[in-house]
């Protein structure tokens, strides 16, 4: 059955209000995603046919055009055998057909047709293969706007109280509490550029409508990092959502000062419901009550899982405030838009339904992602042979913390994390080897929200860090140009620019500053306004270079505020050798609010997109805004290209490996005044118990179902604790040299000590081959 993300009764008498749409010149114009797929059919009889026939009608609209997803025609083009794409606007009967030569000239779209209805089918010669039709969105027309928003001749609005309902500054707007598990705050999208401050307990206003202020204790800063919205983008299709750091005087969260919150719940059927809206209009009768809360119910419209239309007085103001079922109290969406007038009509929110607002409820971000704090940066590269420290912070009720890891893949590990007091943790992962990939995410049971974890889709996410030391062979903090281009495909804005971030700040999604703090970066089109990419894509490419030698990899910070997390607004890294074609190496779909966020691009991710590890290699990254507009603030610095190694190989192998062929082997150095060497052991069995041992003398005697190389005068020596392999079978160990488990076994300048490894392997154990080295001052 065919699904419409907006319905399309809504649009019949469905005005957009002056906030949205009053300074633009061009013919009111609105985009709605629209799907349909006809799947694959094919002309199985003699003559030609239709194959597809379809009505796409959108009730009210004035004209309409046409955008689609995919479309293939069946047949020869050349030979005269190839379907056509005909469509046929019903109000005046014009007609377009195309062939695939057209729909690539016309980018997918069709021309524009008058009316509301457009029947759009395929005609397919007989036995000529496969055809399909899938839309992506429709653009519609509709009348001329209108500012009133009285239901009937007169403004039945009067003075409320509700403590779950703010109002919102400078832009002059309404939001609202909800009982998610921080008690964040909904709002319109086309509020929620330039909003910076929610205010409660609002007084009267002066005689000649100037609005007061409550005090300092009822008045809230909004955490810009939090903010998720699509900007507002007509009936049916505008929401945002946010929230606030807690008050400064009173250390209180809005949501414990107000003590109450709004629950969510589908709208209900139209019959017989009522809804009530209760925000900060504008209003001159009496003045006083200008931007002050009140309050009217009238009579539900339309109720769907985009839109909801109603009876209800608003005004200028009132854009964002709750859509509220007057039956239960329960808020059902976001008032949005004005259509009634003294003759009647309707005003018109977005659905609590709707996919794209309650997709960035399951996805919260800053203050409203409740649970973790980061009080530092994860590390991204750590030494071998040495434990990974953690620390991070909750928010909530919650006690026990326990810290998820794993080293080389398979399943994670699970440790409890220590309390340090004041809502931090600690933890540690064991000591890594190199080569190895620590991946690791947390989690907590939280009292009211259940488990949380970060990052918030763990285990799908994690956190990781390479395991090495690295050296670093191109970086590029762009104050310099070091020969990156630019393309457009498409796009009317956002073009990628290098310099310092305006921070704008009326416009709420671009960076305050670069990531690196050396002042530039690269950004989607870094000036002052709504600047971020519309109608298409934008790239920046990298000068050639050269990712050979063992451990290479590369990385950068990305910057990328999306108010729609959809897959297709997307900052895209795509890879190639030489001029040849472009492979994709990591995709980011997430926003990640106004923070930069740091990705590392290893060897087997550029040979598992078929790159060969060459020195005329380039990268592209490409920044997409696709239909319906929403919005893409897109960043890049502190590129650089690093290679890690563990150091030269220390010692002398010898001895035969056991029946795993595991291997033992150091690095650092065999200087005693360093006291940096690392053992390593790999190709053991995975997650057994492990233990590294030395002896001033060699031996040859089978152990378990290997053997024993290492003897020593006065026995030999274990070096503790007992540890676990990874999930790989790899395993290592820092020597320290000051400390050794004994004191007969203490090295020395000039001393010889053997070293191997011993490992569990089912009822018995095994051995790596053992490895000789001679110590240096």
């Amino acid at each position: 059955m065919l699904h419409f993300r907006s319905v399309l009764t809504a649009f019949a008498g469905a005005l957009f209000c002056g906030a949205a749409l009053a300074q633009k010149q061009a013919p009111p114009t609105a985009n709605m995603v629209y799907e349909y797929d006809s799947g694959l059919v094919s002309n199985d009889r003699s003559t030609a046919q239709v194959v597809i026939s379809h009505p796409i009608v959108l009730e009210g609209a004035e004209w309409m055009r046409l955008y689609f997803e995919d479309v293939q025609l069946s047949g020869d083009l050349l030979a005269g055998t190839g379907a056509i794409l005909r469509m046929t606007a019903l109000e005046d009967g014009a007609i377009q057909e195309m062939d695939a030569r057209h729909l690539v000239q016309w980018q997918n779209s069709s021309a524009y047709f008058n009316g509301d209805t457009v029947l759009v089918e395929v005609l397919a010669q007989p036995g000529t293969g496969e055809s399909r039709l899938v839309m992506r969105s429709v653009d519609y027309g509709f009348v001329s706007e209108v500012e009133e928003s009285i239901c009937g001749a007169n403004d039945d609005r009067v003075l409320s109280s509700d403590p779950r309902s703010a109002r919102v500054l400078p832009i002059g707007c309404t939001g609202w509490l909800i009982d998610d598990c921080r008690q964040c705050f909904l709002t319109a999208g086309h509020c929620s550029s330039g909003t910076s401050t929610i205010q409660f307990n609002v007084p009267l206003s002066d005689g000649n409508g100037s609005i007061n202020h409550p005090g300092p204790q009822d008045q809230y800063a909004v955490d810009s990092a939090s903010m998720q919205s699509n900007g507002g983008q007509g009936v049916g299709n505008d929401w945002a959502y946010f929230g606030t750091f807690p008050n400064t005087n009173t250390g209180l969260t809005a949501g414990q000062a107000q003590g109450q919150a709004f629950s969510l719940t589908s709208p209900p059927n139209p019959n017989g419901n009522n809804i009530r809206i209760t925000g900060y209009g504008t209003d001159s009768s009496p003045s006083s009550h200008n931007q002050v809360q009140q309050t009217h119910a009238g009579p539900m419209v339309t109720g769907t899982s985009t839109t909801v239309q109603y009876a209800t007085d608003t005004t200028g103001g009132n854009s964002g405030s709750p859509v509220i079922w007057e039956q239960t109290g329960q808020a059902v969406g976001i008032h949005t838009h004005g259509g009634c007038s003294s003759s009647g009509g309707q005003n018109s929110g977005t659905s609590s339904s709707h996919p794209g607002l309650q997709g960035a409820l399951a996805n919260p971000i800053g203050i409203c992602a409740a649970g973790f704090n980061i009080p530092q940066p994860f590390p991204t590269l750590v030494p071998p042979g040495v434990p990974i420290d953690l620390q991070i912070e909750i928010v909530g009720a919650g006690s026990s913390v326990t810290l998820h890891w794993r080293l080389q893949g398979g399943a994670f590990n699970a440790q409890p994390m220590t309390s340090q007091g004041g809502g931090s943790y600690s933890g540690q992962i064991p000591p890594p080897s190199c080569g190895d990939q620590a991946e690791f995410y947390f989690s907590y049971q939280e009292g009211s929200c259940g488990l949380l974890t970060s990052p918030n889709d763990a285990p799908a996410s994690f956190y990781s860090a390479a395991v090495g030391t690295a050296s670093v062979a191109f970086a590029d903090d762009f104050q310099a140009d070091l020969g990156w281009n630019t393309t457009v495909q498409g796009a009317s804005t956002g073009q990628w620019q290098r310099g310092v971030p305006v921070n704008d700040p009326n416009w709420t999604y671009d960076p305050q500053s670069d990531s690196d703090g050396s002042g530039s970066c690269y950004l989607t089109q870094n000036q002052v306004g709504n600047t971020d990419v519309d109608g298409g894509s934008v790239s920046l490419i990298s000068p050639v270079i050269d990712i050979t030698g063992v451990g290479t990899f590369v990385s950068y910070d990305y910057y990328l505020y999306l108010t729609q997390e959809d897959g297709v607004d997307r900052l895209l890294v795509e890879a190639r050798n030489g001029n040849g074609p472009w492979a994709q190496v990591a995709l980011h779909t997430t926003s990640g609010g106004t923070s930069w966020r740091t990705h590392v691009v290893a060897q087997g991710d550029f040979s598992s997109a078929g790159i060969a590890i060459s020195n005329d290699v380039q990268m592209r990254f490409t920044a997409n805004d696709s239909d319906p507009q929403s919005i893409n603030e897109s960043g890049l610095d502190a590129f650089f290209v690093g290679k890690i190694d563990c150091g030269d190989s220390v010692g002398t192998n010898y001895c035969a490996s056991g029946g795993a062929g595991a291997v033992i082997s150091a690095t650092g150095s065999n200087s005693i005044a360093a006291n940096d060497l690392v053992l390593q052991g790999t190709g053991a069995l995975p997650n057994v118990s492990a233990l590294f041992f030395y002896g001033d003398l060699q031996t040859l005697a089978p152990l378990g179902n290997g053997l024993l190389c290492v003897a020593g005068t006065n026995g030999i020596f274990r070096l503790n604790p007992v540890q676990s392999t990874s999930g790989g079978g790899s395993i290592s160990h820092a020597v320290d040299n000051t400390n050794p488990p004994n004191a007969l076994g203490l090295l020395t300048p000039g001393s010889t000590w053997n070293f191997q490894l011993w490992f569990r392997d089912g009822p018995t154990s095994d051995l790596t081959d053992a490895i000789t080295i001679i110590f240096a001052p």
